[in-house]
């Protein structure tokens, strides 16, 4: 299978955010499907947003579920419906293998479809899942975490999209401006540079995760290892944990808390404000000296500021 270079699905999400203007919202999701079916060489790639059963868009450019039984069919469809369910609830990438009978199903798909290797991609916007992108592959794809943020970068633009009516041109029944490719970009580049000081202040605090969120409890940014948990919900725990302490340090005189640390078993976490909505967040395990941390994240924090405020203004977030 031709791959494209890893990365690269930024350019597919350019191009079609530079036509979308006036582009029906269903032609939009129709392009979006066939541009990353071709993108990462997928047999079949199914768009989903809500709750609802059925998929939003899908592509089948090999029409290989014409050849199957209609039973055959149905439980495709259950597999498909399954993976879009569990991705919108906590927001964490999944395989055909975290279903429960995962190898079964993943014999299913090979034998059936030709297609063993499966990825469920959240779809992310102000933090939170709304649906999921499913690409089942004929075989592996090395994904980089450039192809999840871009697929990210998708989401921002489909929530935009989904808020917005039938098109994207910001008329009647439209909710603000058009998301251009210009905003988009603009936006991509601040990220980016978020994601550089996060890099720095994990490789000196020897962190293993590094964390961007809003104080509504929003995920933003992140450096670090996989976890076990899914980072919106941790976004959200921290965020409601600093809002409690912040108020009872009140009760006691402790106006202005600006920063919060909870020491466990294996590891701490120190929270600290960035600007008014937003906090980073320094997940570690033991370290020689912790003030330094304290050190670190403060001065992260002032460079974090900024771009912040550049990533609120862009109204991608």
């Amino acid at each position: 299978m031709t791959r494209d270079r890893a990365g690269d699905v930024y350019r597919l999400v350019f191009e079609l955010t530079a036509r979308a203007t006036d582009v029906p919202y269903e032609k939009f999701l129709e392009e979006l499907v066939e541009g990353l079916a071709s993108h990462y060489g997928a047999a079949i790639c199914r768009l989903h947003i809500g709750e609802g059963n059925s998929a939003a868009a899908s592509s089948d450019k090999g029409e290989l579920l014409k050849g199957v039984r209609p039973d055959e069919l149905s439980r495709f469809d259950a597999v498909d419906r399954l993976l879009a369910e569990e991705v919108r609830r906590d927001g964490v990438l999944r395989t055909a293998l975290d279903l429960d009978g995962g190898e079964e199903i993943v014999n299913f798909l090979g034998r059936t479809l030709r297609t063993p290797e499966t990825f469920a991609f959240p779809l992310m916007a102000r933090g939170k899942a709304f649906g999921s992108i499913v690409l089942f592959l004929p075989d592996l794809y090395p994904f980089e975490e450039a192809d999840v943020r871009g697929l990210q970068a998708i989401g921002n633009v489909l929530y935009a999209a989904n808020h917005r009516g039938e098109s994207f041109d910001g008329g009647p029944g439209g909710a603000g401006p058009a998301v251009t490719s210009e905003k988009l970009r603009a936006y991509q580049e601040t990220l980016d540079r978020v994601g550089k000081i996060l890099e720095e202040l994990q490789f000196l605090t020897d962190a293993s995760n590094v964390l961007l969120l809003d104080t509504q409890g929003d995920f933003i940014a992140k450096r670090g290892e996989e976890s076990m948990f899914s980072s919106a919900n941790f976004a959200s725990v921290v965020a409601s944990g600093f809002a409690a302490a912040r108020r009872l340090g009140s009760f006691y005189g402790a106006n202005g808390t600006r920063s919060l640390l909870h020491e466990g078993d294996r590891e701490d976490v120190f929270t600290i404000e960035v600007a008014e909505r937003a906090l980073l967040c320094v997940v570690y395990r033991d370290h020689a000296a912790p003030e330094l941390i304290t050190r670190w994240s403060e001065s992260a924090a002032e460079r974090l500021r900024e771009h912040y405020a550049a990533l609120t203004e862009a109204r991608v977030l």
